[in-house]
């Protein structure tokens, strides 16, 4: 799977003769996605298979690739690993994105000669979380914050209840 993406490729004909392709494409050269990310490098992976069923022509779609995202509690490097698959229905026009079946999304083709690593970006994009976070508590002000209420909690359990008074007049 060392064979490098082309750039543009005829959607719609390809989808007509039933083609699929394989390939890697450096992320360095997707410039919207590199944007939200600490570092540009290493490789996507990628597997599209194009098909017509009907009159409508589709992508089906995997996208594999590790990204190092920046955690929005302590600025530090988040490894994130993207792991996704689509289906894009090709249309071109808002009709024909309303007959589309609900299981695939609709991709607009204005030309005959479309820009792949623009689609495949809009699907990497599409993956991101919305607020990239560690899944542990990472900032020292959380770590601090946890270990201050774990001490509130173990102080509330030495104090003496008020009520206890009331106990004894029963």
């Amino acid at each position: 799977m060392n064979q490098s993406l082309p750039v543009h490729l005829n959607f719609a004909q390809k989808a007509k003769i039933g083609f699929e392709i394989h390939g890697k494409l450096p992320i360095k050269q997707l410039k919207r996605l590199s944007e939200s990310l600490l570092s540009g490098e290493g490789d996507i992976e990628v597997d599209l298979k194009f098909e017509r069923v009907g009159p409508v022509p589709y992508i089906h779609g995997h996208i594999k690739t590790d990204l190092q995202l920046k955690c929005q509690r302590c600025m530090q490097s988040m490894p994130y690993v993207v792991d996704v698959r689509f289906k894009l229905g090709l249309v071109q026009n808002e009709a024909q994105m309303e007959k589309l079946p609900d299981d695939a999304e609709p991709y607009l083709i204005e030309t005959d000669n479309n820009h792949l690593p623009d689609m495949l970006e809009e699907e990497l994009l599409l993956a991101l979380p919305l607020v990239a976070m560690h899944e542990f508590d990472c900032s020292d002000f959380l770590q601090q914050q946890k270990s201050a209420q774990q001490n509130e909690v173990e102080v509330s359990e030495e104090k003496e209840n008020p009520f206890s008074v009331l106990k004894d007049l029963l």
